[in-house]
């Protein structure tokens, strides 16, 4: 238009509203708008980024609602390198299907579910007042009244991984002096340690390495195996790999958090037909500290 403002007939007329909506998007501050001596005008720039972004969050959620045109499926959340061993499976036996998954963390995972962005959140969030993983976390991004189900994947041990240097405890790890080696915030083991850690009236300055972090479970074992930390809380996975020692600390629940409208889907149905398959169920029972007792049932 060539034009810095808009009067109120321009702009309903680049925006397809009448004027009378026009003026309660603008009051409500729904809209960039500016009023001066008693008339809004309304910048033309801003208007058009509003309509960019308008669009975008559209699409956002037109994308949730019909999340696979293409069979597909998104999985974002917490890392596990079984995980990565079942979906290479998976895409081997349904080469139709394509899934991408992310290793951002449980709770961000879960986030990113709540904002429309993927369709399956990866999650082992430990909850000291139940003993229980996942389901007090999902409450809390859940906003909706129960929209999203929980799906056990599998579960897993995890604990204290060293080469040399025992421990028990972290504050035998304090005391003996070791160097730990952490996972990010995000991650459902760093809340566990951070739990672990509270439990035992410590500090992160009383452990050395404790502001250390790495991405994967891989780099936990890779980090102790090359002598750059002493000890570490990861899953049993990688222990033998690297000639490692294990302490299991808690046995935990490995979750999938998904909509409800994404479960009853043609691509979620064929995934949960994979994970009920007994050669599935045989395949995470071989891997060391993995147990498939409630693959595929419903949590919440």
């Amino acid at each position: 238009m060539g034009k810095e403002f808009l009067n109120a007939e321009e702009a309903s007329e680049l925006l397809q509203i009448n004027e009378k909506k026009l003026y309660k998007l603008a009051h409500d501050g729904d809209i960039p708008a500016t009023k001066v001596t008693g008339k809004w005008l309304f910048p033309f720039d801003e208007l058009v980024k509003f309509l960019n972004l308008s669009s975008l969050k559209n699409l956002k959620y037109r994308y949730k609602l019909t999340p696979s045109a293409g069979k597909l499926i998104l999985m974002t959340g917490s890392d596990d390198p079984l995980l990565q061993l079942i979906l290479g499976w998976f895409n081997k036996e349904y080469p139709e299907m394509l899934v991408f998954y992310s290793n951002v963390g449980s709770r961000k995972g879960l986030n990113i579910l709540k904002n429309g962005l993927s369709h399956i959140a990866l999650s082992h969030i430990y909850d000291p007042s139940e003993d229980s993983y996942n389901t007090e976390a999902v409450k809390k991004v859940d906003k909706n009244n129960n929209s999203f189900v929980v799906v056990n994947l599998f579960y897993r041990d995890l604990g204290f991984i060293y080469r040399d240097n025992k421990a028990d405890s972290f504050r035998e790890i304090a005391d003996k002096k070791l160097k730990f080696i952490n996972r990010p915030h995000n991650s459902g083991t760093r809340i566990l340690a951070d739990y672990i850690l509270n439990r035992e009236k410590l500090n992160p300055g009383n452990i050395a390495g404790y502001d250390k972090e790495v991405s994967t479970h891989l780099e936990i074992a890779e980090h102790i195996a090359e002598g750059k930390a002493d000890i570490g809380i990861g899953n049993a996975f990688y222990v033998d790999l690297f000639g490692l020692n294990f302490d299991r600390v808690k046995t935990e629940s490995f979750d999938m958090v998904l909509d409800k409208d994404f479960y009853f889907s043609e691509e979620y149905q064929c995934f949960l037909e994979f994970l009920n398959d007994e050669t599935t169920k045989s395949s995470i029972d071989n891997f060391k500290g993995y147990s498939s007792e409630n693959t595929g049932k419903i949590k919440i």
